[in-house]
């Protein structure tokens, strides 16, 4: 042999999975991963995460000593800055982004089932 090892199986295909293309509501611009958008309550589409983080901080308004936290499952939150850099948590107040129901209807009618 000449010492060299030959590749019996080939190059392996990664599977890419195919979402539906998509635009946000806010900017207008494509949404690439769309795992990642959230849904917009008032007219049933998707939009970009850091778009609706600006709307979200626009309608809260956080004061001075205080930031903006994705707490996860649709909602943020306000919470005390001088703590959060402690690593402590303290919610001052907390928001809900969509409906839990419509989110997972939407988000079940772009998952792709694998083969």
């Amino acid at each position: 042999m000449s010492g060299k090892r030959k590749n019996f199986y080939g190059k392996r295909k990664r599977f890419q999975r195919k979402y539906p293309e998509v635009t946000c509501s806010v900017c207008g611009k494509h949404i690439s991963n769309v795992t990642t958008a959230l849904f917009q309550p008032d007219d049933d589409s998707p939009a970009h995460f850091d778009c609706v983080l600006k709307l979200v901080k626009e309608k809260i308004k956080p004061v001075e000593g205080e930031k903006l936290i994705y707490l996860g499952h649709n909602s943020f939150a306000v919470v005390d800055y001088r703590l959060y850099k402690q690593q402590k948590l303290k919610i001052i107040r907390k928001t809900e982004w969509e409906a839990q129901e419509k989110a997972l209807k939407w988000k079940k009618s772009i998952r792709i089932k694998l083969p």
